[in-house]
Parts: structure tokens; sequence; C-alpha cells
């Protein structure tokens, strides 16, 4: 595709030249999601000169919406008058504007805000992102200025009606919490900016036995749960006793039901529905994110024990079948840095990852996580898949997987995604078809391209 046919596909694709009026209900026949994972950092590109991520790029034009999460910040750093925050969500990558400019160039035209970077340069650079996002025509959803715009759903006019998206993490850094406005000794107080956070905590089921001997060595570290007499927190850790031993993620009732209540609301108004989470907690049963210790509120928890183990910590797929039962057309997790299943559930797409889009540590192969420890990043890191979502009878009717390798080495294009090579192609869609049959969904492979054709 040439710079100039390029472009005249991303101006249609705008809201400002949106062929058909808002409207809520099913999903019209033959709208076409195009999805990615972890935007981190990318470089400024050109579409015209860079053959290779054009061809990336196309997947993204010639849909009704695409999609991706936006991690770190995008300003001009040398004119930032703010600051690196104290925490962050391992550390601060940011980007020019002129980023932002290519990414809606290519096609991504909404973006999740909730996630573990939003605010690594404080409130001041999540305010300077997002006024670039606007200025440039990208819709994000997850983060405002209050916790009811962070919750509130991001709408897009396509060619086939409005879209919605609704975005929340349950990764974050404590200070990246937004809050509405309260009143305090007669005062009005700002809202705190911030993303729409899911608070989600891991508790560890132990025998009778052993709960008795916890509360027996630990002594006065031991903090019960009030009214309750079968559990006990020990730093950052909740211990039930329990006669099946194991563990389990609880989510914030309050959280999951505002986050179901956008959903609703994005339903009532919108011809298409997106539901992501940014969460890196999987089914592994540690948590190696120290917490502050709040008795009133649900913990902080960072990742799982295990960052690429492809099975969902539990709350995960609970919450995306209760987003789809609520109205959402497609669920993406964003988080891990690598692949993970599809599910296909009543009739709609639940990507369970799909690593990064853009994603510069090729060089230094390893990654720091917000509590500190040094992972290091396996090849399948740099391997993804774009997928090509197509509904009928507000159904999904196909979805085409696209493999995807991201640049490792030094030059320009590092970090950037380009078509993988036909061997590569192969071994990607084989991992994706393996992580896929857990969930019941079958991935054909053709000619290069993955396949999957839920019954109607």
């Amino acid at each position: 595709m040439s710079g100039m046919s390029i472009l005249a596909v991303a101006l249609a694709l705008s809201p400002a030249f949106a062929l058909a009026q808002s409207s809520g209900g099913s999903v019209p026949d033959g709208f076409i999601f195009t999805a990615a994972g972890d935007l981190i950092s990318p470089k400024p590109f050109n579409l015209s000169t860079d053959q290779a991520l054009a061809r990336i790029a196309e997947l993204f034009l010639h849909a009704d919406l695409g999609f991706a999460n936006q991690e770190g910040a995008i300003f001009e750093a040398e004119s930032f008058k703010g600051w690196p925050a104290a925490e962050n969500g391992g550390g601060i990558p940011v980007s020019p504007l002129e980023v932002a400019r290519n990414l809606r160039s290519m096609g991504i035209s909404i973006v999740s805000k909730a996630n573990n970077h939003a605010t690594d340069w404080g409130a001041e650079g999540l305010k300077a992102t997002l006024s670039t996002l606007a200025e440039v025509g990208i819709v994000q959803a997850g983060s405002g200025p209050g916790l009811n715009e962070a919750r509130a759903p991001g709408y897009m006019e396509t060619r086939h009606g409005m879209a919605a998206l609704v975005s929340v993490a349950s990764t974050f850094p404590p200070m990246s919490v937004a809050a509405p406005s309260i009143e305090y000794r007669g005062m009005t107080l700002q809202s705190r900016p911030g993303i729409s956070a899911l608070h989600v905590r891991l508790v560890r089921r132990v025998s009778p036995e052993d709960f008795a001997a916890l509360r027996r060595a630990v002594g006065g570290l031991a903090y019960p749960t009030p009214g309750r007499e079968d559990e006990v927190r020990i730093g950052d850790v909740l211990f039930r006793k329990s006669n099946s031993p194991g563990s389990t993620w609880e989510m914030a009732e309050t959280d999951q039901a505002a986050v179901l209540a956008s959903v609703r609301q994005a339903r009532a108004k919108a011809a298409f529905v997106l539901f992501t989470i940014h969460a890196h907690q999987t089914a592994g049963d540690q948590d190696d994110g120290p917490a502050p210790y709040q008795p009133e509120v649900l913990h902080y928890a960072n990742e799982a024990a295990s960052p690429n183990d492809p099975r969902p910590a539990d709350f995960e797929p609970a919450l995306f079948h209760a987003a789809i039962d609520a109205g959402a057309d497609a669920v993406v997790r964003t988080g891990p840095h690598v692949l993970n299943g599809i599910e296909i559930y009543k009739g709609k797409p639940i990507f369970y990852s799909l690593g990064s889009l853009f994603f510069p540590f090729g060089q230094r192969r390893t990654f720091t996580t917000a509590a500190g420890e040094t992972l290091k990043l396996p090849d399948e890191s740099f391997e993804s898949v774009v997928p090509v979502t197509t509904y009928e009878h507000g159904r999904v009717s196909e979805i085409r997987l696209y493999p995807v390798a991201i640049d490792t080495g030094s030059g320009p294009a590092a970090g950037s995604p380009f078509p993988a090579s036909p061997e590569q192609a192969r071994r990607i869609l084989e991992r994706m078809k393996a992580l896929a049959m857990p969930f019941g969904t079958l991935v054909q492979i053709e000619n290069g391209v993955g396949v999957i054709k839920p019954s109607l």
C-alpha cells in the first residue's frame, strides 16, 4: 500500500468521515475489528518508507476499529515541565508526539490507557499524554481527570456505527488509581487523575492445621480479618482456612460492579463494544509485588509467579464472561508480553493476550517489574499475532490471525513489528493453535495465516 493510499484509508476511517450514525444494539454485519497487544515506546516511523510496517498497518487500516494498549507516555520530553513519578510500572517509557500521529496513520484509532505505565510521569504526564492522543484523533478509555471519567466508555464513530471501549487494569502502582472529588471539612476537593482500577487480591487457602501453625509461627505479625476467624493477613498475603488448599484471586465487588455498569452503558449507545483489561496476574500462586498494608481496601497485585504462564488467573475468565453477558462484543487482555489463548464465548472472542506490537527490548532481553524483579524475556516475547475479526449476525464469523515478529536488532526499526517469515509464522501459529485448544477453540493454518471459524 502506498503512502497516499494509506492516508486515504486513514481519513476514511476517521470520525470526521464517518458514514453511519450512532446506534446501540447488535454488531452490524461485516464489522471488522483488528486488535494488538502492548505499544511500548515506539519510535517515529514512516509508512511510505517502511514497507514491512506498512503491511502490518494494512490490517488496521482496512478495519472499522483498530485497538492497542498504549503503555508509557507520549509527549515532548524536552518541554515537559513535570518529572518522573516515585512509582512506575517498571520504567518510564516516553515517545514524542510524532509517534501518536504515526499510530493514528496506521489505523490504531482507539487505545487503552488503564495500565501500569499510565502515571510513570505523574498526573501531569498522564494529562499531557491524553492531550496528545486527543490532538491526533486517537480515542482512549481507562484513564482521565477523575474516577468517573476513567471508568467511562470511550466512543468512536465508524463506518458501521458507534464503537465503544471500556478499559480497566488490575496491575498498577497504587498511585495510579483515579478518585472522584470529595467533600472535606466544608471544601470540595478536586478529583484525582488516574486510571480505572480493578483491585484484586490473591488468597491462599490452607488446611486448618497449617492455618493454626501459621498463626503460632508469626504471632503478632498476623492481621486477622475483622469479623472473621478463618482469615489472617501476613505481610501482603491473605491466608484463609479451608479444607481444599490452593489459591484463588478475588475481585473487589465495587470495582467489578462499576466496570460492568460501564459495559452496559456502552452497550446502550454503541453498535460495537470492546472490553479490555491490563492484567499481569496468571494462574501462578505467588504475587511478587509488595504492596502497602491497608486493611480497609483490597491490595495492589502486580505480577503472578510466572508472567509467562499462559493459564489465566481464575478471576479473569469469570470477569470476561460477565463482560460479554453485560454487552461486550470482544474482550482483549493486555499485559503479558507473550501470546495466550483465545476463547469464543457466546459467539464473542476473548483474546487472553496478544503479546506486544511495539517492544524495544530486543537488545536487552530483560525487563524490570514494578516490584523490582528483573525478568528474562524469552524469544516468544518478540512474536505475536494480529487478529482481524469479522462479525455476522451479531457474532464472530471469522478470525484471521496474522503472525508478526518484532525487530530485535539495534537499527532504526528496532522494536517495531513486521510480517513473520514463513518458518517463523508456522511456529507462531502452531503455538497459537496449542494455546487456543484448552479453550475449545480450533485454529486452522491456511497459507501462513491462522483461521478461526466458529459455528454461527
